[in-house]
């Protein structure tokens, strides 16, 4: 027995066997050809110069220090010089004062009591102007001899004197300190009140004569 051929199938069309068959070839499709590459033109240089991301990159400069500005400065407020101080006030002491009328002044006083004007009025008056217009200086004045009135006709009153001068005056007059001050300025103040008396009398009796 004989072996049979094996049969070789066919895969796909093949035009010559179909033509002995009569099957009409199946229209090949056409093959496109390749187009031919556009040749590309390398794109044209920017004026500014070749691309900076090509190119090595430039160091990068320093800053440079701004110079200082030159507009002025606010000047600083000046703090207020202090205020002087006041020179410091001497010390005083208040004095018991005294002046007694001269026994030239009677006469005047007994007018003047006669018109209806008290003599210790008068002594008075005179006392308070001469008070106002006496200014203690260090210079010692010894009191004058004359005669005077009665102590009951004389003139007192309270003065508050500069101190360091009034001690001036008892080194002078009284370095043991057995003195009052009102002694010490006695001699400076009596012809004070004396000139003060004998105007002001003239002065009364010329309105009450």
């Amino acid at each position: 027995m004989m072996a049979r051929k094996k049969i070789t199938s066919l895969l796909g069309d093949d035009p010559v066997y179909s033509k002995q068959f009569g099957d009409k070839p199946k229209p090949t499709e056409p093959t496109h050809k390749p187009e031919p590459a556009k040749e590309t033109k390398p794109a044209p240089e920017s004026a500014a110069g070749p691309n900076p991301i090509a190119e090595k990159q430039a160091p990068t400069p320093e800053p440079v220090a701004k110079p200082a500005s030159t507009a002025a400065k606010p000047k600083p407020e000046k703090k207020p010089a202090p205020k002087p101080k006041a020179p410091k006030k001497p010390e005083t002491r208040a004095v018991h004062v005294r002046a007694a009328p001269k026994k030239d002044h009677g006469p005047g006083l007994d007018a003047l009591e006669a018109a209806g004007l008290p003599a210790s009025d008068v002594v008075r008056l005179a006392g308070k102007r001469a008070i106002d217009k006496f200014e203690l200086k260090p210079k010692y004045i010894a009191p004058d001899n004359a005669e005077r009135l009665p102590s009951n006709m004389s003139f007192r009153t309270m003065k508050t004197l500069d101190a360091q001068v009034l001690d001036k005056l008892r080194d002078q007059a009284d370095p043991l300190r057995l003195r009052s001050d009102a002694a010490v300025i006695q001699g400076q103040l009596e012809p004070v009140f004396w000139s003060e008396l004998t105007s002001l009398i003239k002065e009364l009796r010329k309105q009450y004569s």
